[in-house]
């Protein structure tokens, strides 16, 4: 069974044991399906230049999920230079910068498919205020994200320890300067995580 079912089906399959003794398991079968059928897939990002934006879309359009952009209410230079000393300075006063978009029904989603730049070797701030926003417990979170160099940086170890309720699992790094030619990259992640939408024509669809 896939990865992300398997996760989500845990819990499920503990619930069934507790509280359905006496139904058939035929019952419980046809429950399991239709839980498997219910993933709901949300697709978070942040992005400064697009290059983030671009793998977000990629993902939300392979898995069916809903795509959120994850927005600070101050925004960043456009000078590329100076951003980096305000994330900087940022880093430094390990500040949680104000947002300006939420999520108002985060309940409803079973997997949060996190996307984001590495910003001095980790997640930039605003998404760190987008983690501690939310009550992750229970849900399945699989980060990715644009570098130059870097890879994911510390950003995994970062995502256990602000969301230690929650099942994370290992994550996409792609070269921000092939950010638009990604597309088999994030299907074969996708595909691995078990959320490749199986509709999906591979052929067809990823446009490199």
């Amino acid at each position: 069974m896939k990865k992300i079912i398997s996760v989500a089906f845990c819990l499920l399959i503990a619930s069934l044991s507790l509280s359905s003794c006496g139904k058939k398991e035929s019952e419980d079968a046809a429950g399991m399906q239709a839980e498997k059928e219910s993933v709901k897939v949300l697709v978070a990002f942040f992005s400064y230049g697009g290059n983030t934006r671009k793998l977000a879309e990629t993902a939300a359009q392979y898995t069916g999920g809903d795509l959120f952009r994850i927005e600070t209410e101050k925004s960043y230079s456009e000078d590329y230079d100076k951003c980096l000393e305000e994330t900087a300075r940022e880093m430094e006063e390990n500040a949680r910068p104000a947002l300006s978009s939420h999520v108002e029904n985060m309940e409803a989603y079973d997997v949060v498919l996190l996307g984001y730049p590495i910003w001095w070797g980790c997640m930039p701030m605003a998404v760190n205020t987008f983690l501690e926003e939310y009550d992750f417990e229970g849900k399945i979170i699989a980060p990715f994200c644009t570098h130059g160099g870097s890879g994911l940086g510390s950003s995994e170890q970062d995502l256990k320890k602000l969301c230690p309720n929650a099942e994370t699992f290992e994550g996409l790094a792609v070269y921000g300067s092939r950010a638009d030619q990604a597309g088999e990259e994030m299907a074969d992640w996708l595909e691995g995580l078990g959320l490749y939408g199986e509709n999906q024509d591979r052929e067809e669809e990823i446009q490199d």
